[in-house]
């Protein structure tokens, strides 16, 4: 028998060339091996080969061929076990595996099906037969991977398209369709539960000058830096939108007025801080908020009750100063309307906002909060 000393014409590792085919040749048998290498490599293929199913393995973690010849008889584990190991693993299953046995018997290859195995060829075997059954495994593949992508670009397409149709296009927040529907699922929730449900409306301070003065693109600035005010001081089952114009919706579950009245104080000195900026123009702008909450609100019924109510506590705050908090007298627990301001001293809106403490984290910053 020949030494198989076709197999020095190509060092093994080394990398497959852009328009070549790898092919790795799993067989314990000499002979075999040379014979399938020297044919293959007439036909331009990149090959590798591996003796053992435990070689197979390593070298297909190390670098994934694009076919897979195997040979059931071979050292441990055997080709049964190789093959059922790779259909098992996300990584290797779509690669085309034909397996070369000289079985004929119906068992054997019903065992292979099960497993996952592409296509048989018995040896020994025509030439032409191995080259139509390594053709027609690539091209399922080949098939297979154009449907992937396929799927994938429909999928990012359709996800683009769910975001665009609830995200409002200036501030990245959700829109006023997404918010009234997110609202209407709370707002029942609520009604259902006796759970606390709470919405501030906050509208910008004067924002008609910002647009008449500085331009409308820089208003546009404004409106995307106050959202990310308003995200930054959310918890992440809070649920946050434009709702049009300069007014922004936030719902805030499981949250009562008092709470609620922390975070539009919350929101409304940060946006008093913060130094908004569009190129060279820096600015400062700031924000009146309105709150209603039920269902210590008793009078409200319906969605838009509800909203009225935190409407007219922000028509309230503009009229008496603007860059204030108004909270619906409703809203309110009597106790706080009659002088017992303790809830407000002791009271915290979840402890914290986990988005806040992620930023704080990044920005290093510890310690307790002002």
């Amino acid at each position: 028998m020949r030494v198989c000393n076709v197999f020095h014409r190509e060092p093994m590792g080394t990398e497959p060339s852009p328009n070549k085919v790898r092919i790795l040749i799993v067989d314990d048998d000499a002979e075999s091996l040379e014979l399938i290498w020297q044919w293959l490599a007439l036909q331009g293929h990149d090959l590798m080969i591996a003796r053992s199913g435990k070689e197979a393995l390593d070298k297909i973690q190390g670098s994934p061929p694009d076919l897979i010849l195997l040979d059931l008889k071979i050292p441990p584990p055997d080709g049964l076990e190789v093959a059922r190991a790779l259909k098992q693993d996300a990584a290797t299953r779509t690669i085309p595996l034909i397996v070369m046995t000289v079985r004929r018997d119906v068992q054997s290859r019903v065992e292979c099906l099960r497993v996952g195995v592409d296509d048989f060829v018995t040896k020994p075997f025509h030439w032409d037969e191995l080259d139509a059954t390594i053709a027609a495994a690539l091209e399922k593949r080949r098939l297979y991977t154009a449907l992937e992508e396929a799927n994938q670009q429909l999928q990012a397409a359709n996800s683009q398209l769910v975001e665009l149709s609830v995200t409002d296009d200036r501030t990245r927040l959700y829109n006023d369709r997404f918010l009234r529907q997110r609202l209407s699922e709370e707002f029942k929730r609520s009604l259902r539960y006796g759970t606390a449900l709470s919405v501030i409306l906050l509208d910008l301070d004067h924002f008609k000058r910002v647009n008449d003065r500085y331009g409308h693109d820089c208003g546009d600035a404004v409106l995307k830096q106050f959202g990310e005010i308003l995200v930054e001081n959310a918890r992440e089952i809070d649920i946050v939108g434009r709702y049009g114009g300069e007014e922004f919706l936030m719902v805030l579950p499981n949250t009562d007025g008092i709470k609620a009245a922390i975070v539009g104080e919350r929101v409304r000195k940060a946006t008093e801080d913060h130094l908004f900026q569009f190129q060279e123009q820096v600015l400062r702008v700031t924000t009146s908020a309105g709150i209603s909450s039920i269902p210590t609100n008793r009078d409200v019924r319906e969605e838009e009750q509800f909203l009225r109510a935190a409407d007219e506590a922000l028509y309230r705050a503009k009229e008496s100063g603007r860059n204030k908090v108004i909270v619906d007298r409703a809203s309110m627990p009597s106790k706080i309307l009659d002088g017992d301001l303790s809830p407000i001293f002791n009271a915290s809106y979840e402890e914290d906002t986990p988005r806040r403490r992620r930023g704080e984290r990044e920005a290093g910053i510890t310690g307790e909060k002002d």
